[in-house]
């Protein structure tokens, strides 16, 4: 049985966060994502909080209300949520629950951290690049998930 986890680290001063084993986003892995980034801010680390996403194919109001909490606590540091390969059904639950316009969206990883260095503007957070419409398209060889959503036997690799 899979044990959905967050796996965070840290790239910069920035905390990014993986979720493993969660094509069901539930909210315990994001209930661990605060108390790493609590952590994270006690240790003084910048305030904006890079989600990555890839693998997840449903996230449930529980886990949208743990991302919601977290993106107050962010803002009450001057900081973001930024989430990035979200997937194009986990992205429309953010849309219909009008939750989309309060947190910021990368296309992927390189593109969430681009935006860490760049001041927050005024106002709602802006879709930095909104999901594609379609079809996923398949991993590339160089992919970090190039073994498919499920990194169960990646871990052992690393």
């Amino acid at each position: 049985m899979l044990k959905p986890t967050v796996e965070v680290r840290n790239e910069g001063g920035v905390l990014v966060a993986e979720f493993w084993d969660c094509l069901r986003l539930d909210p315990n892995p994001v209930r661990d994502l605060r108390q790493h980034y609590e952590a994270h801010l006690r240790t003084k680390g910048k305030p904006d909080l890079v989600v990555d996403m890839n693998g997840v194919v449903f996230a449930g109001s529980a886990a949208l209300g743990g991302f919601l909490a977290l993106q107050r606590l962010a803002r009450q540091h001057d900081g973001r949520v930024i989430f990035c390969n979200v997937d194009e059904n986990v992205f429309e639950v953010f849309r219909i629950s009008k939750l989309s316009p309060m947190f910021t969206f990368a296309e992927d990883r390189a593109a969430a951290l681009a935006v860490v260095g760049k001041p927050p503007v005024s106002g709602a957070p802006p879709v930095v690049d909104e999901p594609k419409v379609g079809p996923p398209s398949p991993p590339s060889a160089s992919s970090p998930r190039a073994d498919g959503p499920l990194r169960r036997n990646r871990r052992k690799d690393s």
